[in-house]
């Protein structure tokens, strides 16, 4: 290609196909004599000599177009109007700068998430990536400061690269790292992208609510050090480093009361279930104890007949005045299996609510990173998520992102760069958040309940922690992971981290922080204290299955045994059916077996 050929595809390079709504937006201005629109966009659609009805005729589309653009009618430009006089050079120069700034900010919406601070531990790392530097677009770093025309993009109408990259990393690339531009529903889409560029409030908490971050945390932290303490070596598949899930779990909720749901059906694995129990259902701790401690009455009648860290519950929450029903669904088998329960038993509920609009009840997946990636259910009940017959108004996705499955470390277990990506199957929206950083936790939360809420489609939330035990608490994690589990013996809790900062910000002292530590471990004391004789009766008839309770004298089991002799006759039989079998009828009736029995 010639020098000159290469100086005008310089010239004109932004007018590409990707650009080209922006470029319509800024004509629109431009017929419409805007006077906001800058002098080079003017000068430089002068300078293009199209026929002017012709281009609005174009631009409005057909007469059935149900999408208007207003354009003023019998529109002359005059291209000797002083105020329109410009160098040709700098109309292509600043009209380039805008389309080039504008493909920058799609860059960093697009793949902002990978450079985000996630990791609590600091131990991915971070690849150079060109599409998320100036330098790629021809910006150097002495055009930092030039005003740039945007347009309203990023609420701007003009900024400068280095305001434009501060607003980009501080909200693409801080503690919270978002996936939308996959969503293919521009509505959904372009709310997304509002919801997290036009809120001056993000990551702002008021003293109230910082406080009541702390106080779950304590609580989170305290429950699994006390368990750890009282009961060594025993399985308990703590949260120990995930402790912002229940600060996370309780906006969910929070933020569901306020928009009138009824109830919060939860599924999830063994990971981090008894603080689920204890510290979002509000499970006695005491009967936890009693669990543990073995001495709950293991009688046919009254045992639940599987392991602690199986079992379920149900409570009713209330905040702000608003009652919730939430429950935790019983999950004795493994990992995701519960998944598809969780939801029939959402779509159940909705029925009898009358919930034609799905926003009643509502469906929480808690995950593991591995099994959320590995595990074929997953994807199959994503698949399934949109369909009449199953859909339950979209489900919140959260993944307790330890970073390991068992003993495998991600770089061997997927080939994704986050668990996350089966979700964009569903075009699912993914809010990657550290667990390290609470707020950014409740930050999270809290838009993916309004997004689920507004327009009745899956959301995940990837929390990014870490595991402080091994798979369960008798395994020892350096033998395959020692350069972790190195980091993590020295890391901070989560609790001693946010506790540090409010601190800090002189919202709190050290001797309070202390102190509400200590008033909850003395709570755990006195709780533990009892629960060897505490003595709980099992109702399986309560709440809502209250109707269902037999009658006293009406519950008695009938025979429905059947004599050996008939069963082994029907079972040596089955197979000889058909010709030759006349000496033997299958024509037992089911009054000759009862009567046998």
């Amino acid at each position: 290609m010639s020098a000159s050929k290469n100086l005008e595809y310089k010239k004109t390079s932004f007018l590409n196909k990707s650009n080209n709504a922006f470029i319509e937006q800024m004509y629109v201005k431009f017929i419409n004599k805007d006077p906001s629109l800058p002098e080079g966009w003017k000068e430089y659609f002068l300078g293009i000599s199209e026929d002017l009805d012709s281009v609005v005729r174009e631009i409005k589309g057909p007469s059935w177009n149900p999408k208007k653009v207003k354009i003023k009618e019998n529109i002359e430009f005059k291209k000797e109007d002083s105020t329109l006089k410009v160098n040709q050079a700098d109309v292509i120069d600043g009209n380039s700068n805008s389309i080039r700034a504008v493909s920058l900010i799609r860059s960093y919406r697009q793949r902002g998430h990978l450079l985000s601070k996630l990791d609590p531990l600091e131990i991915r790392e971070s690849e150079y990536l060109d599409e998320l530097h100036p330098e790629n677009y021809g910006f150097n770093k002495e055009d930092y400061d030039k005003q740039i025309y945007l347009d309203g993009v990023l609420n701007k109408e003009y900024s400068n690269i280095r305001e434009i990259l501060s607003i980009l990393r501080k909200t693409y690339c801080g503690s919270i790292g978002y996936e939308y531009m996959h969503i293919s529903n521009p509505t959904e889409r372009k709310w997304f992208r509002d919801r997290v560029e036009k809120d001056e409030n993000a990551l702002k908490f008021t003293e109230n609510g910082k406080s009541a971050i702390l106080n779950k945390l304590i609580q989170a932290e305290g429950f699994e050090k006390f368990l750890h303490t009282k009961y060594v070596g025993s399985k308990r598949f703590g949260l120990d480093g995930g402790e912002s899930l229940i600060p996370g779990l309780e906006q969910i909720i929070k933020i569901g009361g306020q928009s009138k749901i009824k109830e919060v059906k939860i599924g999830m694995s063994h990971r981090g279930r008894l603080n689920v129990l204890a510290n979002v259902l509000q499970k006695s701790y005491k009967r936890i104890f009693n669990e543990f401690a073995g001495e709950i009455n293991n009688t046919e009648e009254d045992s639940a007949g599987d392991v602690k860290y199986h079992l379920g519950a149900s409570s009713d929450r209330e905040f702000d005045g608003n009652s919730v029903h939430v429950s935790l669904t019983d999950n004795p088998s493994h990992l995701e299996a519960v998944n598809p329960v969780v939801l029939g038993q959402t779509r159940a509920k909705q029925f009898f609510h009358k919930d034609a609009e799905r926003n009643k009840v509502i469906p929480i997946l808690i995950h593991g990173d591995a099994a959320f990636a590995g595990q074929g259910i997953v994807a199959e009940c994503f698949a399934m998520s949109g369909l009449p017959g199953h859909n339950t108004g979209g489900t919140i996705h959260i993944i307790v992102n330890n970073q390991i499955g068992f003993t495998t470390s991600p770089r061997f277990a997927r080939s994704s760069p986050h668990p996350s990506d089966i979700a964009k199957m569903v075009d699912a929206p993914i809010i990657h958040v550290n667990g390290d950083d609470p707020e950014a936790v409740v930050y999270g939360s809290r838009i993916a309940t309004e997004f689920r809420l507004k327009f009745n489609r899956d959301v995940v939330i990837d929390l990014v922690c870490y595991r402080r035990f091994g798979h369960n608490e008798g395994d020892e994690p350096s033998f395959t992971q020692p350069l972790m589990y190195k980091k993590i013996r020295s890391h901070q809790s989560t609790a001693n981290i946010y506790g540090s900062k409010l601190i800090n910000e002189n919202l709190i002292s050290e001797g309070d922080l202390n102190d509400q530590i200590k008033k909850f471990k003395d709570l755990l004391d006195d709780q533990f204290k009892t629960a060897k004789d505490y003595n709980p009766k099992i109702e399986w008839f309560e709440g809502a299955w209250s109707s269902y309770k037999p009658k006293k004298g009406k519950d008695k089991r009938g025979i429905t045994g059947a004599d050996e002799k008939i069963l082994k006759n029907i079972s040596d039989n089955v197979p000889l059916i058909g010709e030759g079998t006349s000496k033997f009828t299958l024509s037992v009736s089911s009054s000759t077996i009862a009567s046998s029995a």
